[in-house]
């Protein structure tokens, strides 16, 4: 026994993907109820006895699902999965059942749920905008999450320290009947939502008798999934505030949660529960009596006015609640109303309607749930929006960050690859943490599209092919192999990279720009004139249907393979990519470059510039080094804002804006930059929205890139060599006078303090000894001989 439990962790550490084992064969075999057909929505509860002798040390077990489940021992909580992925990784968790189990009799029992529906299969030739409206139509109907993927309903539970335990004909299995789930969108005014179902729980119905359960499939056959060990450590279960009654019709209403409250028989009342900030967690409402009592929980990340339009995030009076709900019908007895999954939310309503009875709310209970990443990097300066700016950043990444990265919490929970590259940034800078990244590398690399793209978000039921975004993969590539030094990850998906340039190389025109493929060449949401641009209409394409833009994202793809190549593959395909980059240099160029504006149009009509391609041919060296500040200028107004006539960048893309800044020496412009988020915190947001305007997210990771850029370029720290195998500590502090901040590496924290006084500057570095550095100010490289420097140096 102990050998197959060795050999089921064995690949944890690496985080392989593809190179995860399989499953241990086994007497366990996939079990479902006799009745569960493939019918969806539907929930089953299984339980095993088991009887122990004498106390165990350890009692390790194998646990999976289709969809999901939560496992317990008597009654206690053990833990959740299989963590997102597909088929063909399909996870199992590990758990040690010791702690719970005790000689005698014990039960040993988990709820399964599976609410995904068959998906509608769009029609291969139809336009972007005719795409865009069936996907949302598709999404009204569906219960399931598009993050999950699901074969059939069923259960798999492998007890290594006793085969008997193993799930078989043994195990036994009820439908509950009492909890369903309905499309969360037909719930919500507005807004694409495509994350956790609307689960509706009728406690008056019973659950059907319990029965021995039977195999998955009765003949013979190859099962859909590929088992392979969860590489990840659990999620957090922890226990968070739930919020305070900030409003109520309900006399007395406002003791709650802190006092139980009971409203009367036949009684309308809403309690509108506000917490200080968003989180991310599992909630929990006690109540007892109340026979037929309906209660409806709307989750809102912020509250809206009667005109459907968000105002400040903490704002209440003249506002509402709407949004994805959860219903229940109480049966009269002491319960515990709770979905299966974790909600977001700052604002909870509870809307409820009594019936003959009156209602006790006993208590309100939230567990806080996420990667458990533990921050190492920190901010603290004597610019106290700036401390705010990186701790809202690092709230909003640990809240959309779970068993995949998400791009919103609440909204999709889906793992797109623009926004998991400056995730994954983050997570380097403040936690030192690898392991969710590389299940991004490669969950997108073992993604496939159109013969060579890989997904432009993944894992996910339905194709959603974003080619611009499967070079954005490449770059993501790049970025961790210049900041981690296991390249394992990178040299395992150097071929996914060739195919994907190969894909792209067969657009390239004889001019050197690419012509236009047919599916969503999403680039950024951009904003001209205060008006959001049409997806139809950006990037743009010529009357020969090439596009600059799209050409310049496909250039820095090439030069980033190239390096990739050059250092772990093979050299002449090194050469290949540098010299068709040289192509696209001149192609661009070429047709794109205008002098009279001094700067380069989104394609050779040049009727449409934008920041985009602007700072893209910055930062890909299309524009000369005596051109890049002039042209940022041009495209730059205030903060990351573009001047009237220029297509602006969303909060997402001003990355690469930024990083434009920085390629052009005007790293000590950034501070600046900011001017964007801190205007947004006058609107007191507690995570950072989606878009500008009447953001649909209010949790959008994609838009907290700065706390990992208050780290690498206000602080300075950032990887000099490919692995982090040197350190360059190169601060712009502006007009700052005392920062000290931690940023993680791979070979431990780094900490500075910068103080400034009197003309002078003082530092201090505190570094690991084996990792190399140095510290760059005014043009001037110190080396950082010792772990421990201090110097003092002219402002």
């Amino acid at each position: 026994m102990r050998s197959r439990v060795a050999s089921a962790f064995a690949g944890v550490a690496s985080g392989v993907l593809a190179a995860l084992p399989v499953a241990a064969p086994a007497a366990a075999i996939w079990i479902t109820h006799p009745d569960a057909g493939t019918t969806t929505p539907i929930a089953i509860n299984f339980k095993r006895d088991v009887d122990l002798d004498a106390a165990v040390t350890t009692y390790p077990v194998q646990v999976s699902a289709d969809n999901r489940f939560v496992l317990y021992v008597n009654g206690r909580r053990v833990g959740t999965g299989p963590a997102t992925s597909d088929l063909a990784h399909w996870r199992f968790e590990q758990f040690d059942l010791a702690p719970m189990l005790h000689p005698g009799h014990n039960v040993i029992s988990a709820v399964v749920w599976n609410f995904v529906k068959p998906d509608v299969v769009l029609p291969p030739s139809i336009s972007e905008s005719e795409r865009m409206g069936a996907v949302y139509r598709a999404a009204r109907e569906q219960t399931g999450p598009a993050a999950q993927i699901s074969a059939h309903t069923g259960f798999w539970f492998s007890a290594n320290a006793d085969a008997g335990v193993d799930s078989d004909g043994q195990w036994q299995a009820s439908i509950d009947n009492r909890h369903t789930a309905e499309p969360a969108m037909a719930h919500i005014k507005r807004g694409y939502y495509v994350a956790g179902a609307a689960e509706s729980i009728d406690a008056r119905r019973a659950q059907s008798p319990w029965t021995a359960a039977v195999p998955v499939f009765a003949q013979p056959q190859e099962l859909p999934w590929r088992l392979s060990a969860d590489p990840l450590p659990p999620m957090t279960y922890r226990a968070t505030a739930s919020g305070l009654t900030t409003r109520t019709n309900l006399a007395h209403g406002k003791m709650f949660p802190a006092h139980a409250v009971d409203v009367p028989a036949a009684a309308h009342v809403h309690l509108l529960l506000e917490r200080d900030a968003m989180v991310a967690a599992y909630p929990e409402l006690l109540i007892s009596g109340g026979r037929d009592a309906t209660i409806t929980l709307t989750y809102a990340e912020a509250l809206y006015d009667s005109s459907d339009k968000k105002g400040r995030r903490d704002a209440v009076s003249g506002r509402e609640a709407w949004g994805l709900t959860d219903r229940f019908i109480a049966d009269g007895t002491r319960q515990t109303f709770a979905p299966y999954w974790w909600r977001t939310w700052r604002f909870i309503d509870i809307d409820i309607q009594t019936s003959t009875e009156p209602l006790r709310l006993e208590g309100f209970r939230s567990f806080a749930t996420g990667y458990p990443f533990v921050p190492i990097g920190r901010f603290e300066s004597d610019d106290s929006e700036l401390n705010d700016i990186w701790r809202i950043g690092w709230r909003t990444a640990q809240i959309d960050a779970h068993e995949t990265y998400m791009d919103s919490a609440y909204w999709e929970q889906l793992q797109y690859v623009g926004d998991t590259r400056l995730q994954m940034l983050i997570s380097y800078a403040v936690a030192g943490d690898s392991r969710l990244a590389v299940q991004a590398v490669d969950a997108f690399g073992a993604s496939t599209a159109d013969q060579g793209l890989t997904q432009g978000a993944y894992p996910s039921r339905n194709d959603n092919v974003i080619p611009p975004f499967s070079l954005l993969w490449i770059g993501l590539l790049h970025d961790y192999w210049w900041q981690q030094p296991d390249s394992a990850p990178v040299l395992r998906n150097l071929p996914r990279v060739r195919e994907i340039l190969q894909w792209y190389s067969s657009y390239l025109q004889d001019d050197g720009l690419l012509g236009k493929n047919p599916h969503w060449n999403f680039i950024d949401w951009a904003v001209k004139d205060g008006h959001s641009l049409p997806q139809d209409a950006f990037p743009s394409f010529d009357a020969r249907g090439e596009s600059c833009l799209t050409s310049l994202v496909f250039l820095g793809a090439l030069a980033q393979a190239a390096d990739l190549e050059r250092a772990l593959g093979d050299a002449a395909i090194a050469d290949s990519d540098t010299h068709l980059a040289r192509r696209l240099r001149e192609g661009i160029r070429l047709a794109c470059w205008d002098p009279a504006r001094g700067l380069f149009a989104d394609d050779s009509s040049k009727l449409s510039f934008s920041q985009q391609a602007n700072a893209l041919a910055v930062l890909y060296d299309v524009a000369t080094a005596d051109e890049g500040a002039a042209i940022l200028a041009k495209v730059t107004s205030t903060g990351v804002d573009a001047p009237p006539s220029i297509a602006g960048s969303s909060y997402y893309f001003a990355w690469y804006l930024i990083r434009a800044y920085e390629h052009a020496g005007l790293a000590d412009r950034y501070l600046d930059l900011l001017s964007t988020w801190r205007d947004l915190l006058k609107w007191n947001f507690t995570t950072w929205p989606e878009q500008r305007g009447n953001s649909r997210s209010d949790t959008h990771a994609w838009s907290a890139h700065p706390t990992a850029d208050l780290l690498g370029i206000v602080a300075g720290v950032e990887p000099a060599e490919p692995g982090y195998q040197r350190v360059r500590i190169a601060p712009h502090l502006g007009g700052l006078t005392r920062l000290t901040a931690v940023a993680a590496t791979p070979h431990g924290p780094i900490e500075v303090r910068y103080r400034a006084r009197a003309g002078k500057l003082a530092v201090h570095i505190h570094k690991p000894a084996a990792l190399p550095g140095d510290f760059v100010w005014r043009g001037v490289a110190y080396t950082l001989s010792d772990s421990d420097t201090r110097m003092t140096l002219d402002r």
